[in-house]
């Protein structure tokens, strides 16, 4: 455990006022799926100790991406700000590539295609079977939904929502940032799919209502998604699902992202 924190981070160290900081660990992983390794990024808080346990959040980029492209919103700053303000507890963040496939580079030339979009889907199975196995061997977490939390933007956020609402008896929170199409049926961008769910579907399970945090979240002037994240906000409405729902000044970018993550976290692990 020592020496795999010892890796050269992807970055270095971002200190925040006061001396608060949190680091970029690189890290490789075998994935039972594509029977190769695979890398992904651990976000781990300042004065981490292997003895303590710690909360862990898995969190999802775009869809031309992979575990890099999370660092354009600069969460070792907003996570440290936070935490320095005594507003979030110390957690590790996991930051996978969700491109489950052996050809799994950032901005494939296939990059708008249903054979990519399912690579994505795909992720839910590596991410139980062999991702969150692998953290835990690697770092001492606290198990338990109330200690696992899941969000993305999107394309991760498609897939935060559909990992989430399928799998919420392993995440107590689910944030989906500026959600791509694909929940719903749809045709766009030359692609059309059937919809991870039906809208009659689209809910937290009995079992979980009270007890999951749900954020969905978009620009004011995202001219990618358009009004996608506006028709599943409606449905989880007309599905009697609690959530918050808020839309920050930006587009399709990483000012919008960031602002997402900065209320997200401020409500997860709170139990």
């Amino acid at each position: 455990m020592e020496e795999d924190l010892k890796m050269t981070t992807g970055g270095d160290s971002c200190c925040v006022p006061k001396n608060v900081c949190f680091t970029w660990h690189r890290l490789t992983y075998p994935s039972l799926i594509t029977e190769t390794e695979r890398n992904l990024n651990v976000i781990l808080p300042p004065d981490y100790q292997k003895e303590k346990k710690y909360p862990v959040l898995y969190l999802f980029h775009g869809i031309g991406g992979d575990e890099n492209e999370w660092k354009n919103a600069k969460p070792e700053f907003i996570l440290g700000n936070l935490l320095w303000e005594k507003k979030i507890p110390e957690f590790i963040t996991v930051v996978p590539n969700l491109r489950t496939r052996k050809e799994d580079g950032a901005n494939p030339a296939d990059i708008f295609s249903l054979g990519h979009f399912r690579s994505f889907d795909l992720f839910r199975e590596e991410l139980e079977e062999s991702v969150m196995p692998f953290i835990k061997e690697k770092f001492n977490i606290l198990e338990g939904r109330e200690h696992m939390a899941i969000a993305g933007y999107s394309m991760g956020g498609r897939e935060s929502l559909y990992i989430g609402l399928t799998r919420t008896d392993l995440f107590g929170y689910i944030g989906s940032f500026s959600p791509a199409y694909g929940i719903f049926p749809y045709t766009n961008n030359g692609v059309t799919e059937k919809g991870l769910f039906r809208k009659e579907e689209f809910k937290l399970p009995e079992k979980y209502k009270g007890n999951t945090f749900l954020m969905l979240a978009n620009g004011e002037n995202d001219l990618v998604v358009n009004d996608q994240p506006q028709l599943y906000h409606q449905a989880l409405l007309e599905n009697n699902t609690k959530h918050l729902y808020k839309t920050y000044p930006g587009g399709h970018d990483f000012q919008v992202w960031g602002r997402c993550l900065h209320e997200y976290v401020q409500h997860i692990f709170k139990s």
